[in-house]
């Protein structure tokens, strides 16, 4: 079957829509929370830190990755960080972290950014990939709420160091892999 040529009205309308659907930037994700029917828009690449456990092997370290997160509920957007706290190092050296000690301090450009866990996680971490929930078994999430000038000023800054100050260990976190350009993208939406 032939199909007839689109007339210039029909290929205005088409590319008219076309750009309405996904308007997010490639920087971002958009999935659907099946669990709660929300929309997600989640930052292309997450912020990485890690720090040496040179103290209990040659090449083991602790991790802590923010993720932000925007949920779209009904029309109504919330900010949110979440936080995944894990580690290569063998729970039979460093037992993991206390899942009720989630307390965040971020140090960005030498100004302290205090957070405390929310009580529940806002979201559902079935979709792990998407969320980038990393493959670990001793893994402790918790989220955070958050605000475009927060996330601006972390993105914006030239030195970040996470601290998380009620694990026994409370020695700093570098940043390990750098996702401030995804996350300036993702703030200024």
């Amino acid at each position: 079957m032939k199909m007839a040529p689109l007339r210039k009205y029909q290929l205005t309308a088409l590319l008219t829509l076309s750009g309405c659907v996904g308007s997010h930037s490639p920087l971002t994700r958009e999935i659907l929370d099946e669990q709660s029917g929300n929309t997600l828009i989640v930052v292309s690449t997450p912020l990485e830190f890690a720090r040496a456990r040179t103290d209990v092997a040659a090449h083991a370290r602790d991790y802590a990755t923010l993720v932000a997160v925007e949920i779209d509920q009904a029309g109504s957007y919330s900010d949110f960080l979440l936080l995944y706290r894990w580690s290569t190092v063998d729970r039979r050296m460093s037992p993991p972290p206390d899942p009720d000690q989630g307390e965040l301090h971020i140090l960005a450009d030498g100004r302290d950014i205090d957070l405390e866990p929310l009580a529940d996680l806002p979201i559902s971490l079935a979709k792990r990939e998407e969320l980038y929930v990393p493959p670990h078994g001793d893994l402790v999430a918790h989220a955070y709420r958050a605000d475009g000038p927060t996330l601006r000023y972390i993105a914006s800054s030239r030195q970040l160091i996470v601290r998380l100050p009620r694990e026994r260990l409370d020695t700093p976190f570098a940043l390990f892999r750098d996702g401030r350009k995804a996350l300036a993208d993702f703030a200024g939406q």
